[in-house]
């Protein structure tokens, strides 16, 4: 460690600047495919063609419910025959959706007769709905500006990734919680201003900077779940997230109820014999099980088995297996896929006075923190 931590504090450089085609949107997915949702502006307001920006109306104090027809959209009892519309609040001005107020504007999009909700809004202030949905505004400051530079990072890693999608991420734990105007908190809009812009960057490229709350002892590579291989996301060894709650947990689960499990899931067994690890990678998780049922062995991957087991029991792929008797008792470690950023070790680097370039600098090595500089097209 004493090698690593000379490492950090040698690397400390400037901060470089790339300048960047496009704007700062982004564009949230709040709502996916749903039949309805209530809307209220308090104010004056615009609502808009997408993308076009022809105004079809204006007015003040909107408070209804928008529904997808079958030939557009329905705003109260107004239609709209259009694959979608904008509500664009005045200036500082909020949008509720089923009482959540969010900055922005908000598209609502028909899919095929169902409503997309899509919040469109600045990068900077996407982030003051999100970090403290991600970690807890408490935190060491360094610990939330490391977490305002990666999330940050994959926000932008993903409108790339889906820039011909109706959204670029989703406001659920699939992609970034992302809370609106109700998770702001005043530490967390402090972290994002004194990191606004910075991005991680690997061979000019955004970094898709994945992280999680713990890892447990060690980070995995990307490549052992997604088609990414480099460096910066190999895995590192984590001496810093042992203060976690999660660091290290205990499960039992009877023979019978996992037999149920492996029903629902596809698999016919009637008696399960056996259940252990078969394969483990060198970063510790866990890459296949093997398990022995009515005189058959199945090998299931340890992520299809995390989702068979269900993920609030199976907390990540680093665990132990024991069958007794008739349970099968299950001791892991970390919580989440464990690749990158490990949050709780971001908490104890800064606890220990790490700053936030060094906590990325050594769970993402060989990535470079730049600072953003936008040239809208």
């Amino acid at each position: 460690m004493k090698k690593i931590f000379i490492f950090l504090f040698s690397s400390f450089l400037l901060l470089s600047r790339i300048c960047f085609p496009g704007d700062d949107s982004l564009r949230i997915g709040v709502l996916i495919k749903v039949q309805k949702c209530n809307t209220k502006v308090r104010g004056n307001y615009q609502i808009m063609l997408p993308y076009t920006h022809q105004i079809l109306t204006r007015g003040r104090n909107l408070n209804t419910e928008v529904r997808a027809i079958e030939d557009g959209i329905k705003l109260g009892s107004r239609k709209f025959q259009v694959f979608g519309i904008e509500i664009i609040p005045a200036k500082d001005g909020y949008i509720y959706l089923n009482g959540r107020p969010y900055r922005g504007k908000v598209r609502f999009i028909n899919e095929k007769g169902n409503l997309t909700v899509v919040n469109v809004i600045s990068i900077e202030d996407y982030l003051k709905g999100v970090l403290n949905y991600e970690v807890a505004h408490w935190w060491p400051i360094q610990a939330l500006m490391a977490q305002a530079v990666v999330s940050r990072s994959y926000a932008l890693y993903m409108k790339k990734v889906n820039k011909d999608k109706n959204y670029d991420l989703t406001a659920d734990v699939y992609s970034q919680v992302y809370g609106g105007r109700w998770g702001e908190r005043w530490k967390v809009k402090r972290a994002i201003r004194k990191t606004e812009g910075l991005v991680l960057f690997y061979n000019g490229e955004i970094l898709p900077a994945f992280y999680h709350s713990t890892c447990g002892g060690h980070t995995d590579s990307a490549s052992h779940l997604w088609n990414i291989d480099i460096p910066p996301l190999k895995g590192v060894a984590c001496n810093f997230c042992r203060l976690s709650p999660h660091y290290r947990w205990k499960k039992k689960i009877s023979l019978g109820k996992l037999r149920k499990i492996f029903i629902r899931a596809g698999y016919q067994v009637e008696k399960i014999q056996d259940i252990r690890v078969k394969e483990r990678y060198d970063t510790g998780f866990v890459k296949s099980i093997e398990m022995k049922a009515d005189g058959k062995v199945y090998t299931i991957n340890a992520s299809k088995f995390r989702k068979i087991v269900g993920l609030n029991i199976l907390r990540s792929r680093r665990f132990l297996l024991r069958i007794k008797g008739k349970w099968l008792y299950i001791t892991g470690y970390g919580w989440g896929h464990g690749v990158g950023l490990c949050q709780w070790g971001a908490y104890g680097m800064a606890l220990k006075g790490y700053n936030f370039q060094q906590i990325l600098k050594y769970y993402y090595p060989g990535a470079e923190v730049k600072k953003i500089i936008w040239e809208k097209r």
